[in-house]
C-alpha cells in the first residue's frame, strides 16, 4: 500500500512555469466556487485547483439576472451545474449636469452633460447565452468574475464545443498535480533573488538621485539667498552713503562764512 504524497504549493516566483496561471482556464461555475484560497495570495487574486494556480477563467452560461449599481453591473450566469456565479463590470457613472448663469438676470441654464464612454455590453440581456472571460476575485466570501470580455454564444454547437474544452482541460491538466523538479525551483529562486536585488539597487539609486537633487536645490536656494542678501546689503549701504552725501532740503548746500572780528571793517575804506 502506497501513501499519497502531500501537495506542494510552489512560491509565486515559480508560477510562470505553471500550465494554468497565464491561460484562460475553461471551468464550470461549481469549479470556480470550489477553488481554494491560500494564505499570502489574497491580494493577487490567485486561487488553486489542487496545487494549480488559477487567475484567469472562462465560463459559458445563460444570463438569469442583471443587477445595476452606481458605477458597476453584475451579470448572474447559470451554466446548469447547480451553481450560479456573478460576473462584474464597471460601467460609466452618470454625469451630473451643472447649472450655469443665463443671459437674462437671475436666469439659469443647465450645462450639457459631458459625453461618457459607451456601454460595451448594452446588447446583453436576460435569457442570452454568453461566454465570459475574466479574472477571479473574492467578494464577501463569494467567488466572482471580473469581466475582461463577454460575448454572445451564437449557436448550440459553440456551447457544446466549450463543454468539450472543459472536459479536456480537467482530464489533461487539473487531474494531475503540478510538479516541478528541485533544480527548477532552485533556479527560479535564484532568478527571483537576483531580480529582487536588482530592483533594490534601482530603488536605492533612485532614492540617492532624489536626495542629491534635493541637496542641489537647497544649495541653489541658499546661494540665491546669499547673493540677494549681499546685493540688498550693498544697495542699503549705497543708499546710506548717498543720504549722507546729499544734504537735506532744510540744510543749505554751503555754509556762510562768518567774519573775523579783527578783519571786519578793515577794507571798507577801499570800497571792498
Amino acid at each position: 500500500m502506497t501513501s499519497v504524497e502531500p501537495l506542494v504549493y510552489y512560491p509565486a516566483y515559480c508560477f510562470h512555469l505553471s500550465p494554468t496561471i497565464n491561460k484562460w482556464c475553461p471551468l464550470r461555475a461549481t469549479d470556480i466556487h470550489g477553488l481554494e484560497c491560500r494564505p499570502g495570495f489574497e491580494g493577487d487574486n490567485v486561487f488553486f485547483s489542487s496545487n494549480h494556480p488559477i487567475r484567469w477563467v472562462r465560463i459559458v452560461g445563460v444570463v438569469v439576472a442583471i443587477d445595476e449599481y452606481y458605477g458597476h453591473r453584475n451579470y448572474t450566469i447559470d451554466d446548469s451545474t447547480g451553481a450560479c456565479i456573478e460576473c462584474c463590470i464597471d460601467i460609466p457613472k452618470p454625469a451630473k449636469s451643472l447649472p450655469q448663469n443665463g443671459t437674462a438676470w437671475g436666469a439659469l441654464t443647465v450645462a450639457p452633460a459631458p459625453t461618457s464612454a459607451p456601454d460595451p455590453y448594452s446588447d446583453i440581456d436576460v435569457g442570452m447565452v454568453v461566454e465570459v472571460k475574466g479574472s477571479t476575485k473574492l467578494f464577501r466570501d463569494q467567488k466572482q468574475i471580473s469581466v475582461q470580455k463577454m460575448q454572445r454564444t451564437r449557436s448550440t454547437n459553440q456551447e457544446v464545443q466549450f463543454w468539450n474544452k472543459i472536459s479536456d482541460f480537467r482530464r489533461e491538466v487539473l487531474s494531475q498535480p503540478w510538479m516541478l523538479e528541485k533544480r527548477e525551483v532552485r533556479r527560479c529562486k535564484k532568478q527571483h533573488m537576483a531580480d529582487v536585488d536588482a530592483e533594490e539597487r534601482r530603488r536605492k539609486r533612485k532614492e540617492e538621485k532624489r536626495k542629491e537633487e534635493k541637496r542641489k536645490e537647497e544649495k541653489r536656494k541658499e546661494m540665491g539667498y546669499v547673493i540677494n542678501g549681499g546685493a540688498q546689503k550693498q544697495e542699503a549701504m549705497a543708499r546710506d552713503a548717498d543720504t549722507r552725501r546729499k544734504p537735506t532740503r532744510r540744510e543749505p548746500r554751503t555754509q556762510p562764512e562768518t567774519g573775523h572780528p579783527y578783519t571786519e571793517g578793515q577794507y571798507n575804506a577801499l570800497g571792498l
